[in-house]
């Protein structure tokens, strides 16, 4: 098999699991965490760190609503069975970066890996993130070239791929849907609270002494609640309106 196939191969593989795969970082943070003591020893001070990576989390998430906000339909989708693209968009935001979902992906995943603290760590997030989304951008590209052609060709050209530019911002066609958001990103938002929210409850139970013998209570706080709770409320009542309800659709998207 000549490389470029193999290569498609691999990123056609990767592009179906690309929801779960990354999961894997995660898993290493949560498996690391428990090393990891407060900041300055203190649970404040810790958490001033938990909100600035949440924060991270939060920019990944806004960059994939801005995306989402903009674009119409059987584009930029949750897709993963093959690839789909009726068009090539060049507004808005790609007008500036070419995957500008996986520039959200990467900031949302960077969230829970800088609460580990650790420099290697997050240089091997930051290598593994480009070695696998690199065959899933490979295949998406070789998709896009062979349906578009020439028009892709010229949009690429002047387009940066991952890092974005910063001027020659072109506005889209389509006006901002909100409901389009809600509809497609509801779960990102819940997800991030509850990584957030157990990364937080995790290493409270491991560096608060007083936990280990038995006051299991003791690691939920007030905090927790309303964060939590309002990220479930959030969840249920969204997702209740896009399986039950049309309130969320709009035409074209």
């Amino acid at each position: 098999m000549a490389l470029i196939e193999e290569l498609n191969q691999q990123g056609n593989f990767l592009f179906r699991w690309r929801s779960y795969i990354p999961g894997l970082v995660l898993a290493l943070s949560f498996y690391y965490l428990p090393f990891v003591p407060f900041l300055n020893g203190n649970y404040k001070h810790n958490l001033y760190w938990l909100g600035f990576a949440f924060l991270i989390s939060f920019l990944g998430l806004a960059v994939r609503c801005f995306t989402i906000g903009y674009t119409p339909a059987r584009t930029s989708g949750r897709n993963t069975k093959q690839q789909v693209a009726d068009l090539v968009n060049q507004t808005g935001i790609y007008s500036l970066v070419r995957h500008p979902l996986y520039v959200g992906n990467f900031l949302m995943y960077l969230g829970p890996v800088l609460i580990v603290r650790d420099i290697a760590f997050t240089l091997v997030y930051v290598m593994f993130f480009y070695l696998y989304y690199e065959r899933i951008i490979f295949t998406e590209e070789f998709f896009l070239r062979g349906k578009f052609a020439n028009d892709y060709l010229a949009w690429a050209d002047k387009t940066p791929a991952f890092i974005p530019r910063l001027s020659g911002y072109v506005k889209p066609d389509l006006a901002f849907s909100f409901k389009n958001i809600l509809k497609r990103e509801y779960p990102s938002l819940f997800g991030i609270i509850v990584v957030f929210t157990i990364l937080d409850l995790v290493q409270i139970y491991f560096q608060e002494p007083y936990i280990r013998i038995g006051n299991f209570a003791g690691i939920w706080k007030p905090f927790h609640t309303y964060f939590f709770g309002f990220g479930a409320l959030f969840y249920v009542v969204t997702r209740t309106l896009v399986k039950t309800t049309k309130v969320l659709d709009v035409e074209g998207r």
